[in-house]
């Protein structure tokens, strides 16, 4: 029973048992009103003025029950709908909040990635730089590469790497070629949320190995020219603001090479 009342305090569950009943009045309704006829006929005659009028009050009293439970049904189903507006707006403005706050982490790490540049070793400053992007992306794997000619053809080259096998070879993409040669020849930035199959290396550590699930490669540009491009590999979403951080990070990494 108290289980039963409790389910009454929900709106939801409230709403819903009026709507029920205003349909089981609405069916009643119909069924008095198709029988009352009959209900008026007796043995071939009409019934007394009294009877009558029996007759007629429990028609009116199903009808007068039936409307008042619409009248509720509608201003609850109202009130719910009030409540679930301002229940989004709430939502909306905690994930604003949670934006900014992250906008304000990474902005705050701007100095430190700053600091670390200025006083990384001549000839680390790609090494310290990726790996203080990726630290802040809290990424699995990550690539720079810089814009340059070769025998007059547009090509990017892989100056620094974090977490990838193979770190100590050369690897170079022409722009259109694969999705970072795709990156810098557009322009634009490619973002997945499902890595093509073996694409990326699992990354190993002493525990065991695992590919990582979201890939980010974004063109580092200045203006309108595309300096290199930046390649990171990670286990959860990036954000688009975040992802817009980590690009100039980059931009300024690639300056100071």
């Amino acid at each position: 029973m108290e289980r039963f009342i409790q389910s009454f305090k929900d709106p939801q569950k409230s709403s819903l048992a009026i709507a029920a009943l205003f349909f089981v009045g609405i069916a009643l309704s119909i069924y008095f009103l198709f029988t009352l006829p009959h209900d008026l006929e007796f043995k071939g005659g009409m019934t007394s003025s009294g009877l009558a009028t029996a007759v007629y009050a429990k028609v009116f009293i199903v009808l007068a029950i039936t409307f008042a439970l619409g009248v509720v049904a509608i201003n609850a189903l109202q009130r719910i709908k009030k409540e679930i507006i301002v229940f989004k707006e709430k939502s909306i403005d905690s994930a604003n909040e949670k934006s900014e706050q992250d906008a304000a982490a990474i902005t705050l790490d701007k100095q430190t990635f700053l600091t670390s540049l200025t006083s990384a070793k001549a000839g680390e400053v790609a090494k310290v730089g990726l790996n203080s992007i990726c630290d802040l992306l809290h990424a699995g794997q990550g690539a720079l590469y810089k814009a340059t000619t070769s025998n007059s053809k547009r090509m990017v080259e892989m100056k620094a790497s974090f977490a990838l096998l193979g770190e100590s070879e050369k690897i170079t993409f022409e722009f259109g070629e694969g999705l970072v040669g795709q990156a810098a020849a557009s322009g634009k930035s490619i973002y997945l949320d499902e890595l093509p199959e073996g694409y990326s290396n699992a990354i190993v550590s002493g525990l065991g190995s695992a590919a990582p699930k979201f890939l980010y490669v974004a063109p580092i540009k200045k203006e309108n020219n595309v300096l290199g491009v930046i390649e990171i590999a990670t286990f959860t979403p990036i954000g688009e603001n975040t992802r817009k951080q980590a690009e100039e990070l980059a931009v300024i990494l690639i300056e100071k090479m």
